[in-house]
C-alpha cells in the first residue's frame, strides 16, 4: 500500500531535523502531475521558502521531440549541483519523468549514476516516475523508493497481499532482545536466499565471456533487497497497531538509509532490529 503524501512530508521533516536525509528519493505513483506537486511541497519544506524560482532548486524534465531526458540535461544538472548553495544551505534537485533518461541506450541514466553513487555535499535529489519498471535497476537501487498514494486506491485483494516471509518477520514474538535477534537472522537469511536465486538465474543465462555478470547480479540483488524492506514497511502499516508500525517503519527507514550509505549489511541490519525492539534510543 502506498504512503499518503502527508506521511512523506512528515517523515522528511523529521529526517531534516535529525540531519538524516537520504541523498536520493524516488517518488513513484500513477499520476506524474501529483508527484510533481508533492515534490514542490517537499522542496518548499527543505528550502524553507517557496521553491518556484528559488536559486537552490534545480529541475529538469523531458524537453526534446522524443520526450527523452538527454545526457546534456543531466550533465548541466550535475554541474549545477557541484556549486555551493546560494541561500538555503541545501540544494534540491528534481528529475521529472526520470524513466525517460533510460530510453534507448540509457546514456543519460549511465551519466547520472556517478552523481547517485557520489552525491555532492548538501544536496537532496528527487526522481519522479510513473513507470518504475522502466528505470534501470542500478538507478533504483541507489534511491530510497517511496510509493505515493494517489486518488485511485489499490484493490482490496492487492492491499491484503503479504509474502509469507514478511508476515513471519513482522509477527516475531518474545522478549525485546529475542525479537531483535530473530528479526535480524530472518531478514539476513531471506537476503541470502534472494542473492542465491539471482546468481542461479544469471549463471543459467551467462556466456563464457560475460565479464559484466557480477555487476549485474549485484545490481539486481540491491534492488531486490530494497524491495524486501519496502514490503516490510508496507506490511507493518497494514497489519498491526499504529504504535508498533511506527517503531518498525522508523527502524526500517534507518536500515535503508544506512544501506544507501554503504554501511556493512549485517551491522546495519543488527542496529535496525535493536532499534525496532526499543533497545536503542532514537538519536
Amino acid at each position: 500500500m502506498p504512503f499518503p503524501a502527508s506521511w512523506i512530508e512528515k517523515r522528511l521533516c523529521h529526517a531534516r531535523r535529525e540531519n538524516r536525509l537520504a541523498h536520493a528519493y524516488l517518488l513513484v505513483g500513477d499520476d506524474l502531475e501529483q508527484l510533481r506537486v508533492l515534490f514542490l511541497r517537499l522542496a518548499n519544506q527543505l528550502l524553507g521558502a517557496a521553491a518556484d524560482g528559488h536559486p537552490d532548486l534545480h529541475l529538469i524534465q523531458p524537453e526534446s521531440k522524443s520526450r527523452r531526458l538527454t545526457v546534456e540535461q543531466i550533465r548541466h544538472l550535475e554541474q549545477q549541483l557541484q556549486l555551493k548553495a546560494r541561500q538555503a544551505g541545501l540544494k534540491v534537485a528534481g528529475i521529472i519523468a526520470a524513466d525517460r533518461m533510460c530510453m534507448g541506450s540509457a546514456e543519460a541514466a549511465n551519466a547520472f549514476l556517478k552523481t547517485l553513487e557520489e552525491p555532492p555535499a548538501h544536496t537532496v535529489i528527487f526522481l519522479l516516475t510513473d513507470r518504475l519498471e522502466q528505470l534501470l535497476p542500478t538507478i533504483r537501487s541507489r534511491c530510497l523508493v517511496l510509493p505515493i498514494e494517489t486518488d485511485q486506491p489499490a484493490s482490496p485483494s492487492a492491499a491484503e497481499a503479504l509474502p509469507e516471509w514478511a508476515a513471519n518477520w513482522l509477527n516475531v514474538k518474545g522478549a525485546p532482545a529475542d525479537q531483535a535477534y530473530r528479526r535480524a537472522g530472518r531478514l539476513s537469511a531471506h537476503w541470502k536466499k534472494l542473492r542465491e536465486q539471482i546468481e542461479s538465474r544469471a549463471e543459467a543465462k551467462a556466456t563464457d565471456d560475460d565479464d559484466a555478470l557480477p555487476a549485474l547480479v549485484e545490481a539486481e540483488f540491491l534492488l531486490a533487497r530494497d524491495h524486501s524492506i519496502r514490503a516490510l514497511i508496507l506490511g507493518a502499516w497494514r497489519h498491526g497497531d499504529r504504535a508498533a508500525a511506527t517503531a518498525i517503519v522508523s527502524g526500517l527507514e534507518d536500515l535503508r538509509h544506512a544501506l544507501s550509505r554503504n554501511i556493512e549489511q549485517n551491522l546495519a541490519l543488527e542496529r535496525a532490529c535493536l532499534k525496532i525492539a526499543g533497545l536503542i534510543e532514537e538519536r
